[in-house]
């Protein structure tokens, strides 16, 4: 059988004819960009043919062709795999909207697509704490930045003027400029020696600037005692050396200020109180968390959700956060931390076992595997930086979702992860003393056989090998135990199975 093919020109169009003893095919090339109708994406546009998600936007310009040779105003797809967005003005990988009818449940990309706050802001495109400033910019994302400063009480204690009374108001001055007057309806408070006043006034409060680069905000207040005829006096209310005022500092970064409520210094007594915002909770039910590290010169990669609720009953859990010093239990308490039995735990688990087998590692390469993520993932942060507090055990949850930590929270992650898995796990607990101050230092042992580098034994003989899970600028695999601090060189304190 003989085909003849034929090519015509039909009213400016291409058609290609199959022409058979059976049957005749018409194949049409309506806008002569060489792609057929019936595989063409846009049939009447010769500058695109392919729109791999049907969202109306073409994946990339036929060759030869760009915008300006479009006839139909098409606008290439800035996410070519994803329904439900395709523009992004400024590239950064956050769509600037939704496709019409479309809403971030249509998205196909993991993790789901963002809106971009700020679409033609290439380094910025959320505002955690709605106040207006971008996260990138902003020097606390999570917090509108505000404090609130009150008078409560206050009493003088030494003469001040030649009567055994004082006229006192109050300044409160931030960063040595905005200054605040609180003062009984713009008249001073007439109070005897020795005499507690109570004062009814409302807080000052003072909106730090969003834009701020300033990572901290002074905080100064100044009693006065008023006089008529020569300057207001300054009442010494301070307990430190040849200052007579009260000065804060609060941390715009950290959201966080120190101080004791009362003030006392040789002529007077304050006492006072400061508030600041909350940290934002998050309108969701789920965080979307991306993990990403290397290991064996590959890039990896997941994606996980991690109920709000979960966190926030970690966060809220009533438990002693510095387990190791309980007086009844200690080890208990430690080992109670490592929730092997939690369902985020194990789902990430399970997903990080899984690309292990997938690519053939053995028990050994997999806890190393796993051990990388938990390096790479967490930024090893002290508790007096992130905490204010000398220890904070945080849940592993609690890591997962803030993704910072010291010693003790990798390693509990880490055992919780190894557990879970089969792993027979403990945590190796140290101690020492240095400048005259406790220290230690939290790190996992696996129970493996086999010659497998360094390790620790426990009083029958049984070895695990050393695990660091923590990382500032060394990347270290199973079985290396650190030069630094050298005190873990020794035998730990304390081996603790899970």
């Amino acid at each position: 059988m003989i085909s003849i093919i034929l090519v015509a020109i039909l009213f400016s169009y291409s058609a290609l004819f199959l022409i058979n003893s059976d049957e005749t095919i018409v194949k049409i090339d309506s806008d002569n960009d060489g792609v057929y109708d019936d595989e063409d994406d846009f049939p009447d546009d010769p500058a695109a043919s392919i729109d791999t998600d049907k969202d109306g936007y073409p994946d990339e310009w036929n060759p030869g062709k760009n915008q300006d040779g479009n006839i139909t105003d098409l606008t290439l797809d800035a996410f070519p795999d994803d329904p439900a967005a395709s523009i992004d003005t400024d590239g950064d990988g956050y769509p600037d909207k939704w496709n019409d009818g479309k809403n971030q449940s249509y998205s196909t990309s993991i993790p789901p697509l963002e809106i971009d706050e700020f679409p033609n802001d290439p380094k910025a495109h959320k505002d955690t704490d709605e106040d207006g400033v971008a996260d990138f910019y902003d020097i606390n994302d999570e917090v509108d930045l505000s404090i609130g400063i009150k008078i409560l009480d206050f009493k003088v204690t030494s003469r001040v003027d030649i009567l055994r009374w004082a006229q006192i108001y109050f300044d409160i001055i931030i960063d040595d400029n905005v200054t605040h007057r609180v003062s009984n309806n713009e008249k001073p408070w007439w109070v005897l020696l020795n005499q507690k006043k109570t004062v009814d006034t409302t807080p000052f409060y003072y909106d730090i600037p969003d834009k701020t680069d300033k990572k901290t905000t002074k905080i100064e207040i100044i009693m006065y005692d008023y006089d008529f005829f020569i300057e207001d006096h300054i009442v010494d209310i301070s307990d430190i050396a040849n200052k007579n005022t009260l000065v804060l500092i609060f941390d715009n970064e950290a959201n966080q200020i120190t101080f004791s409520g009362e003030s006392e210094g040789s002529e007077g007594v304050l006492w006072y109180d400061i508030s600041h915002s909350e940290k934002t909770i998050p309108d969701i039910d789920t965080y979307e968390k991306t993990y990403s590290w290397t290991f064996n010169n590959k890039n990896w990669k997941i994606y996980t959700e991690i109920p709000v609720k979960t966190y926030e009953n970690y966060l809220n859990a009533n438990v002693n956060r510095m387990p190791q010093n309980d007086r009844f239990a200690p080890d208990k308490k430690m080992a109670a931390f490592v929730t092997t039995n939690e369902e985020v735990v194990q789902d990430i688990a399970d997903e990080l076992y899984t690309l292990a087998k997938e690519n053939n590692y053995d028990q050994v390469t997999t806890a190393n595997f796993i051990l990388r993520f938990v390096q790479e993932n967490i930024d090893y942060s002290l508790d007096n930086e992130t905490e204010n507090c000398e220890e904070y055990w945080r849940f592993p949850v609690e890591t997962l979702v803030e993704q910072k930590g010291d010693c003790e929270d990798t390693s509990v992650l880490y055992a919780a992860f190894m557990d879970y898995l089969g792993y027979d796990v403990a945590l190796l607990y140290y101690k020492w003393e240095e400048n005259s101050e406790r220290v230690g230092h939290l790190a996992v042992g696996i129970n493996l056989s086999g010659d497998h580098g360094e390790f620790v034994e426990d009083e029958n003989g049984k070895k695990y090998y050393y695990c660091e899970t923590t990382s500032e600028a060394t990347i270290f695999k199973l079985g290396v135990i650190p030069d630094y601090p050298p005190q873990i060189k020794d035998d730990p304190a304390k081996i603790i199975p899970i």
